[in-house]
């Protein structure tokens, strides 16, 4: 049972005089409650000398004012959407780059004006059937490999399904030996 006239928190602080702290220490010594009590009050204490001694703030800050406000870059690196945006328009500027920088120069051969004088629709035309002729020549080598391929790939094919064919022919002739094996002892063994 807590005593009113005994200040338990003089005498935790140490700000009690010495008659108060002889009453405080008897009290203690006889009440549980009271000892709960102290011990509670000396927790509080303890946490509180163990705060560090801040300065009171000039004024009231709210959430909304500037001074909590982060700064630019952290508010976009904070924020998912804006790095992926960011990252594809730096994609799209490196790709455009690359297209504009990259691009072949076109390759203008002119001849001069004599040559074209010099040239005739009979050296035009000689020179189209040599091409030609070369385009049907690689053609026709391409045909014959081609065709040398198949033939090859047919000829294995045939052969595997030959081998095939014997293979299940051969287990055909098997299981009919069984078949006649196995009613010959029936015959066999039914008339005996």
């Amino acid at each position: 049972m807590a005593n009113p006239e005994i200040d338990l928190t003089a005498y935790a602080l140490g700000d009690a005089t010495p008659s108060e702290r002889e009453a405080a220490a008897a009290h203690l010594a006889l009440s549980p409650e009271a000892r709960d009590e102290f011990e509670r009050l000396q927790y509080t204490l303890t946490a509180l000398r163990g705060l560090g001694e801040e300065e009171m703030p000039r004024r009231i800050a709210f959430v909304s004012d500037p001074v909590f406000e982060a700064p630019w870059w952290k508010r976009f690196f904070a924020s998912g959407p804006r790095l992926g945006f960011a990252g594809a328009g730096l994609l799209a500027a490196a790709i455009t780059a690359h297209g504009f920088l990259m691009r072949p120069l076109p390759a203008v051969v002119q001849a001069p004006p004599q040559v074209l004088a010099q040239i005739s629709q009979a050296d035009i035309d000689q020179a189209v059937a040599k091409a030609v002729q070369a385009v049907e020549a690689h053609q026709q080598k391409q045909m014959t490999v081609a065709l040398s391929e198949i033939e090859k790939r047919h000829s294995m094919e045939t052969q595997m399904m030959a081998v095939g064919f014997r293979e299940n022919l051969d287990l055909v002739r098997k299981q009919l030996n069984m078949v006649y094996v196995s009613n010959a002892r029936l015959t066999v063994g039914g008339t005996e």
